[in-house]
């Protein structure tokens, strides 16, 4: 009879629908899947680049409050030692030091890490013929600075603005009037997260000064 369907034709027909149906529900579960993996690393993504610009942040606070106190230890005289585009040795007025300014050194180590060393005045010298010849302090600022040699972490100009060739010599030592700091900051991460970069120009308020001994 005509309109009747035998039973494995039914099934047949049955069997294909089925089919057809997983194959569908494959195809939207896999851009589910996909929807859901995206969101994620967009989400985890966030969290690197915010975790990057909190690290950056804590190394740019803790070398400029370390820079602005740079001074002279007497009229005519440096407040920096040394300097270089990863390395600077200044002196520094801090709040908390007793005896004298300290001695600072900021600088890079092989690891990526910031390291500042501190030293005290030695024992019985006075301004301005303090000496420094003990132990120094070491301080871990932060980590994670990946600037390449073609991005200094310290530029130096004088009270014109014009930019100073490093390492400085003691005409340039002497010549510094402020420090453009420039911090490329990425963690380790296996996403492509783009490194967060912070740049600041500390002026050294004490070089204004002039001391009389």
């Amino acid at each position: 009879m005509r309109g009747i369907w035998h039973r494995d034709e039914a099934g047949q027909s049955s069997m294909v629908e089925v089919t057809a149906t997983l194959m569908l529900l494959s195809i939207v579960m896999s851009f589910v899947y996909a929807g859901i993996d995206s969101s994620r690393k967009s989400i985890t993504g966030e969290i690197e680049r915010t975790s990057n610009l909190s690290e950056a942040q804590t190394l740019m606070d803790a070398i400029t409050k370390d820079l602005r106190t740079a001074t002279r230890l007497q009229a005519g005289t440096a407040p920096f030692v040394a300097a270089d585009d990863r390395d600077v040795t200044f002196y520094a007025n801090l709040n908390d030091a007793t005896g004298g300014p300290r001695k600072i050194r900021v600088y890079v180590d092989p690891t990526s890490e910031i390291i500042s060393a501190v030293w005290q005045p030695d024992a019985g010298t006075i301004s301005p013929n303090y000496t420094y010849t003990g132990a120094s302090a070491l301080r871990y600022v932060g980590r994670y600075v990946t600037n390449t040699n073609l991005q200094p972490i310290f530029e130096y100009y004088d009270v014109n603005g014009v930019k100073l060739t490093t390492p400085l010599n003691a005409t340039a030592l002497l010549a510094t009037y402020s420090v453009k700091i420039t911090l490329i900051v990425r963690k380790q991460t296996t996403l492509p997260v783009r490194a967060v970069t912070l740049v600041n120009q500390v002026r050294l308020p004490n070089v204004d000064y002039q001391p009389t001994g």
